[in-house]
């Protein structure tokens, strides 16, 4: 790295009399040198104290090792020192990575084995399975932690476990049709030609990508749709497409008269698409609109996906293209959305969420990050034509050590042994005649700063909260227990996470935020004498 003339000096990071940190030239007079140093101009605003990435306080803990030492820049660029290229290598890792790593290891409210891109936002899963692996497509902004010029993420799986994030599929073309952002769809494929169908947004279109590697993809210039059907309102969007005999079928998310609408289209070539009519219309129980639909056949029975608000599910027949609505309800009562399926090799229909936050955008912006992705969970059919959910069962990979606990209990009393900010925990109780029966989780010792997850079974919840404290916002969901004759809570705890599952057909998602490292103990209570037995696993690191 040369410069033009004569032999500079200079030290990488000084500090001025207000305190703040900034670089300098100085020449061998000791006098400052505006001149601009070849090779660096591109590298400099790094060093800058008010840059926005967080590379500038990633390398702060060096300048005291720097500070000492100058280096000499002759022109040839063979003759610097080796202390100089290492050096250049430790500021050009920390840049690289610092904004993932660094930042995040003191941050106890970040997932370490849920799915998480780098920083800063992420919404609205959209998963595919292909050749043994499995694909999540995702809402991205990878600038802010907030929900902005959208792109599509992309990430790839083996096991469902371990995750590793691929370069994004889409991003917003200006002066094109989805210069406002690259919005949900889905991903199909046809001939072994991979499709992208989504929403552009501002006006809303419906617009197409391809790819033979799914890396690669080029878009279709023209949206394939440009406008809908006359009586519908403003929300349409998120196409959902599926191939049914020798023809394609696609849903997209509307509205009508105030409710849910999802529109059928119907294509031979997945490029030229006609509007067929509504497959179903909801009642406003389940939404003001629909957005994210998803259809799909499973034991025997079709299933409707929507989300407003929160996701539903519809369970009942399809017949001429038509959906006739028999069972109702919610996938999950907390900070969990726009859930869409896959299905893999083993016949499996396997659901994916977006986890949201639940504390305000401000410590959002602080943190760095926002949103991440649920842990999967198997959808099936029960007797009753209900859905079932719960978690796969290649979770499992991730536990350590395991703990114990068993005896009966009519209190709320901290476990001895088992504590941690990541752990798998399943709770079997036999309530008897108990009011309320759960568990404390990112607790403190005198309990004064805790997470509830419990089954109130007089007013046939599920829920999970933090009483006084607004840090964990109430959540909870319809779950009657009666006629079952044990209680099991399935508990994933992931930092500020927490996913419940309950008897395998309710579930909710929990946010609980807390800085404080005390704050990682497991409790047991009940209101009125009930049977518990525990086991619990200490969960290793996976997801992103």
């Amino acid at each position: 790295m040369a410069v033009r003339e004569g032999k500079w000096s200079g030290k990488m990071v000084t500090k001025n009399g207000q305190g703040q940190w900034s670089r300098a030239m100085v020449g061998e007079n000791g006098q400052r040198d505006g001149r601009k140093m070849i090779g660096w101009s591109k590298w400099s605003k790094w060093l800058d104290a008010d840059h926005p990435r967080p590379f500038f306080t990633a390398i702060r803990p060096f300048h005291l090792i720097i500070r000492p030492f100058s280096v000499t820049i002759r022109p040839s660029p063979l003759t610097i020192r080796p202390f100089f290229m290492t050096l250049i290598c430790a500021l050009l890792f920390a840049h690289a990575y610092g904004k993932d790593l660094i930042p995040m290891k003191t941050d106890l409210d970040r997932p370490v084995y849920h799915f998480q891109p780098p920083p800063s936002w992420m919404n609205d899963p959209k998963p595919f399975f292909t050749k043994g692996e499995y694909h999540i497509f995702f809402q991205y902004n990878p600038n802010a932690p907030y929900h902005a010029l959208i792109q599509w993420g992309h990430a790839v799986s083996r096991d469902l476990v371990h995750w590793k994030q691929l370069p994004n599929a889409l991003a917003p073309t200006p002066d094109g049709p989805d210069k406002d952002g690259c919005w949900t769809g889905c991903c199909v494929e046809k001939d072994g030609v991979y499709h992208i169908l989504y929403t552009g947004v501002h006006p809303q279109v419906q617009c197409l990508a391809t790819s033979k590697d799914m890396i690669t993809w080029k878009k279709q210039k023209e949206p394939m749709l440009s406008a809908q059907p006359v009586g519908f309102g403003d929300c349409w969007r998120d196409p959902c497409a599926w191939k049914e005999r020798d023809a394609w079928y696609m849903l997209i998310g509307s509205v009508r008269d105030g409710a849910g609408a999802a529109l059928l289209y119907r294509s031979h070539d997945l490029k030229n698409w006609d509007y067929l009519h509504p497959l179903y219309s909801g009642d406003k129980t389940d939404g003001t609109m629909f957005e994210c639909p998803d259809f799909f056949a499973l034991g025997g029975r079709h299933v409707l996906i929507t989300s407003c608000g929160a996701t539903f599910w519809h369970t009942g027949l399809y017949q001429d293209h038509k959906f006739a609505m028999e069972k109702q309800g919610g996938t999950d009562g907390g900070h969990f959305y726009a859930a869409k399926t896959l299905v893999d090799d083993k016949g499996r229909r396997i659901l994916f969420g977006w986890v949201t936050e639940g504390r305000p955008q401000e410590e959002c912006n602080a943190a760095g990050w926002s949103g991440l992705l649920s842990l999967p969970r198997v959808l099936g059919i029960r007797a009753d034509g209900t859905l079932s959910i719960s978690p796969v069962p290649e979770l499992k990979a991730l536990r350590g050590m395991s703990h114990s606990y068993e005896e009966k209990t009519d209190s709320i009393k901290i476990l001895d042994g088992i504590q941690g900010q990541t752990l798998e925990i399943i709770a079997r109780f036999k309530p008897g005649k108990a009011k309320r029966v759960g568990l404390l989780v990112r607790s403190t010792a005198d309990k004064s700063e805790c997470t509830t997850v419990y089954v109130d079974l007089e007013s046939k919840l599920l829920v999970a909260g933090g009483g006084e404290d607004a840090s964990v916002r109430h959540v909870q969901t319809n779950f009657d227990a009666e006629g079952d004759k044990e209680i099991t809570l399935h508990i994933f705890l992931d930092h500020s996470v927490i996913e419940v599952f309950a008897n395998d057909r309710a579930c909710i998602t929990a946010r609980s935020y807390t800085q404080n490292p005390d704050a990682n103990r497991v409790g047991v209570f009940s209101q009125g004498a009930a049977e518990c037995k525990l086991e619990a696993w200490e969960m290793g690191r996976a997801g992103s």
